[in-house]
């Protein structure tokens, strides 16, 4: 009697986690939305210079609080940043168009820049399930948790230059095409050893 006590006092432990695990990841899927799924064209600005503070058309003012993983990682190459989740088409469709351009190998979950591009690091994350998802909270425009989002960050003489936007890399909407990002990222490197004055 006792033995079958604690069986269903370990099931039920079991069952419960599962449950716990489960809610959350369905809380977080209902905080998050897919740009192309939802047809949305978010807010944003066709790049023309790096930012320091938030650009204005963002609902928050001043100097963002980087991660400071993400600040070590600035500090020693250009980083970007790519937020992704599965099921999200918009992310796919991007994260397809830079593999075929040859800027990224792999899938969303474990890609990495290609050869060509290793002056840079390429960070991805999947905003339901990883650790490092709060970080989008600091480059969305919107309240919520919007996919994909792509920022390129670096750090040059102790100030942190960084670029976002939300939604496919498809050129439309303020949105850098493929080809722009790539522009952008060299840019990035570029200023990063040369030209960017604090």
């Amino acid at each position: 009697m006792m033995k079958k006590a604690i069986y269903v006092g370990i099931i039920f432990i079991i069952l419960a986690s599962g449950a716990y695990v489960a809610y959350k990841q369905v809380e977080a899927l209902n905080m998050a939305r897919c740009l192309g799924c939802l047809a949305m064209e978010p807010k944003t600005k066709a790049f023309e210079d790096f930012w320091v503070e938030y650009p204005s058309f963002y609902t928050r003012s001043g100097i963002p609080e980087h991660p400071s993983w993400l600040v070590n990682e600035s500090r020693q190459h250009v980083t970007m940043l790519f937020f992704w989740f599965e099921g999200c088409s918009a992310c796919k469709s991007q994260w397809e168009r830079m593999k075929k351009y040859g800027l990224v190998e792999g899938g969303e979950a474990d890609g990495k820049f290609t050869e060509n591009f290793s002056y840079a690091k390429l960070i991805t994350i999947d905003i339901i399930n990883s650790p490092q998802r709060d970080a989008l909270k600091i480059y969305q425009t919107e309240g919520r948790m919007e996919a994909p989002t792509t920022v390129i960050i670096f750090e040059k003489n102790g100030t942190i230059y960084w670029y976002a936007f939300s939604g496919d890399a498809n050129g439309e909407g303020g949105r850098p095409d493929v080809e722009t990002l790539v522009k952008i990222l060299e840019r990035a490197e570029e200023e990063k050893n040369g030209g960017v004055q604090p």
